[in-house]
């Protein structure tokens, strides 16, 4: 094989190799997201966190259609939310994103102690 055809098939090599590091590394991060999106959480339980001043009865008002099973003050304005039907985090975040007596509804993460 001639000089110039072995550079330029090293150039074809190189390219492809990039292309293909490219490829992996993008379905790695889109497989990353999917995990974030399935982080362990206590299914059916949301952390809600309320304005001050705001009374829990906007959280009836909002998610009593999901059968609200337990509400709980923890602390201020933050409650724990359970519910028997649960239609998932971003359902229940979707359903307040123009209210502004919610600050934030977020799943009641699982964060694991390793020791």
């Amino acid at each position: 094989m001639q000089r110039s055809a072995r550079i330029v098939l090293l150039g074809l090599i190189v390219v492809w190799m990039a292309l293909l590091s490219a490829c992996t590394e993008s379905i790695a991060a889109r497989q990353d997201a999917a995990k974030a999106d399935q982080q362990a959480r206590v299914p059916n339980e949301y952390l809600v966190t309320l304005a001050p001043q705001v009374d829990e009865a906007i959280i009836v008002e909002y998610y009593g259609r999901f059968g609200i099973k337990y509400i709980h003050a923890l602390e201020e304005e933050t409650y724990l939310l359970i519910v028997n039907n649960d239609p998932g985090p971003h359902k229940m975040e979707a359903l307040i994103e123009n209210e502004s007596r919610i600050k934030v509804i977020q799943p009641n993460l699982i964060y694991w102690n390793y020791r």
